[in-house]
């Protein structure tokens, strides 16, 4: 093991604030969501792990490497989206939802003008080739932005 060191490239010392994970926030918001459903509809859920999110944790390109060849390994499938949800519901339904940090916007102190702070996550081309495929598959597909984008797919995946 390697001994500590704060110079090392990767390290955030504990006192650093982070940036905040909006895309985080909205899908525990729906996973909680999905929780609560489970009382009245029989489905499951799982997450997938976001693995570039995951690995850049590790700082270390090396081992980076390493770890992402023994998720792709292990099965994973770059592009896959980030929940899978599947319901026994006027037949069995598979969905696809995919979560992507919302448009941010705020109020420039300089010229009291609204501006975007961050832009909205975009869908990359692994996402959007992987859920072409399991659209062509017949399974439903979402990518949300917002708690109430998710709520609408929901509703849309339900009576799909």
């Amino acid at each position: 093991m390697r001994p500590f060191n704060p110079r090392r490239k990767g390290f955030i010392p504990l006192k650093t604030k982070r940036k905040e994970d909006l895309e985080h926030l909205l899908q525990r918001e729906i996973c909680t969501f999905l929780d609560n459903q489970s009382a009245r509809i029989p489905f499951i859920y799982f997450a997938v792990p976001n693995a570039l999110k995951f690995l850049s944790f590790l700082g270390d390109a090396t081992r980076i490497g390493a770890a992402y060849k023994k998720m792709v390994a292990e099965g994973f499938k770059p592009g896959a989206p980030d929940l899978c949800v599947i319901v026994q519901h006027n037949g069995l339904k598979v969905g696809f939802f995919e979560q992507k940090k919302p448009e941010v916007k705020e109020i420039s102190p300089l010229t009291g003008k609204l501006r975007i702070k961050s832009p909205k996550g975009q869908v990359s081309d692994n996402q959007q080739k992987f859920l072409a495929e399991a659209v062509n598959m017949g399974i439903f597909c979402a990518v949300s932005y917002t708690f109430e984008d998710f709520l609408s797919h929901w509703k849309d995946f339900l009576e799909h």
